[in-house]
Parts: C-alpha cells; structure tokens; sequence
C-alpha cells in the first residue's frame, strides 16, 4: 500500500470520527426510541418522529420563521455595510486607513459578553431592545469583519484598473458599478453572503439578550432542551439548523459554479 493511499485512509478516518460520528449521533438521537444506557445504539427508529415534530411543533416552526427572517434582515444590512467599506479599504487611500481597518475586526478581538454587555445598555438607551432593527445591528456588528474581509481579499486582487478603464472609455459611475465592479466581486460576495447567513443562524447571546426574549431562535430554543437533559427535542433543533444551514448553501454554491461554468 503506498503512502498516499495511508495518508487518504488516515484523513478519511480523521474526518468520519471528528465530524461523520458527531453529526450521526444527533440524528439518531432525534429518531431513535428506547436508547437508554448502556445501550450502544437506539433500540429502534422512527423517522416519522422528526417529520411529525418539523410539522406540528409551533414552537419549532416559529424557531425556524425567527431565524430565517433575523439571518434575512442581518444579510441585507451587512452588505449594504460591508460593500462600500470594502470597496474604499481596496480601491483607496485615505488618513487613517490602518486604523479603520483595524476597527473593522474589533468585534472579533474584543471579548464577546464585554461587548454584548455595553452593546445592550446602548440599546436600551435608545429603545432598540427587543426589536428587528436592534437584533439585526447586533448581529451585523458580529458579520462585518468576515464580510468586509472576504469583499477587500476579491477587490484587492482584481483592483480598481476596470473601472478606470470604463471611466475613460465613457462609463457613467453607475454604468460602472453595475457592468463592471459588481459583476467582478461575484465571489467575495458570495463568500460574504454565505458567512454572514452562518454566523447570524448561529447567535445565541446576542439574540438572548438584544431581543429581549422576542426572537427566540433554533439556537436560543435548543440550549435550554440540552441543559434540561431533553436530548431528544434538542437534537430534532439541531438536525433542522443543520439542515436550514448547509441546504440553503449548498443550493446557492452550486448554482454560482453552473454560472461560472457557462461564463
């Protein structure tokens, strides 16, 4: 057996026990009936279980409307954000164009609960808690450094000599925002899409408290099931984030590359 062969059967193996086995034994646990100790598997399954609760549960439908409409609204804010700030951070140079750009990543040095912390009580100061608006800001303020980071990596690489080149062939700074600079940061766009959908699926603290118990998301309802020791109902949230999280972008990756193909 060559050794490329033991290095592909070792990362297969690796890769099944660290995320396969995981990800297996929350879906059992969200069908499997009568697994109690030391049992090693479920002693049966019921995969209607599941679909009954995706189609009964209130609580768990109105879990999947909060966090489909908060990763929808934080989407649309982050890259009406991130775009432009991007665009001067690649395109520009300006005083202070280091430290802005160290500002950007803030979110991600600064401790989190210290952050949450006063970002709630400017919250309340200005009675944004509890409200769409307020949750989005905050969940915003956790997608920006990821958004503004993938957007400059694709801007910096192609720079700005297509819109210049557009500028001087006649190009109105519209005609070249939409024929040129947007059509050619497909990609950052894309990756920044998709993390923001990812990180903004995945708040806990921060919906927990800037909603105010008004947004109580797949996230925020299943830490509660798992602390409770109710694995069973924990693991059906699980199963259904998993799934309102890697389907949607699976569907969208895969029609850009169609797209890139035929281009």
């Amino acid at each position: 057996m060559s050794r490329k062969v033991i290095q592909r059967s070792i990362i297969i193996i690796i890769f099944a026990l660290l995320i396969l086995m995981p990800l297996a034994v929350i879906v059992f646990l969200s069908v499997g009936q009568q697994w109690h100790y030391p049992r090693l598997f479920p002693g049966s399954l019921d995969w209607g279980y599941y679909f009954r609760q995706l189609t009964t549960n209130v609580e768990l439908l109105s879990s999947l409307r909060a966090s489909l409409l908060l990763a929808g609204g934080t989407i649309i804010l982050t890259l009406v954000i991130a775009y432009p700030t991007a665009i001067a951070l690649a395109y520009y140079t300006f005083p202070g164009k280091r430290l802005f750009s160290v500002c950007v990543y803030l979110p991600l040095i600064v401790p989190g609960i210290a952050l949450l912390t006063n970002i709630d009580f400017m919250m309340i100061k200005y009675s944004l808690t509890g409200t769409f608006f307020g949750v989005i800001c905050v969940h915003t303020l956790f997608c920006l450094p990821y958004a503004v980071k993938l957007l400059v990596d694709n801007l910096v690489l192609l720079k700005n000599r297509y819109e210049v080149t557009g500028r001087n062939l006649g190009a109105s700074p519209w005609q070249t925002f939409f024929k040129i600079t947007l059509p050619l940061s497909k990609p950052g766009l894309q990756g920044a899409l998709m993390m923001t959908y990812i990180v903004s699926m995945t708040q806990y603290l921060a919906t927990l408290m800037v909603g105010n118990g008004n947004y109580l998301t797949l996230s925020v309802r299943m830490f509660p099931f798992t602390q409770e020791g109710k694995y069973q109902i924990a693991a059906v949230y699980g199963v259904t984030f998993m799934l309102v999280t890697l389907v949607p972008l699976f569907i969208l990756d895969s029609l850009l590359n169609r797209q890139r193909k035929r281009g």
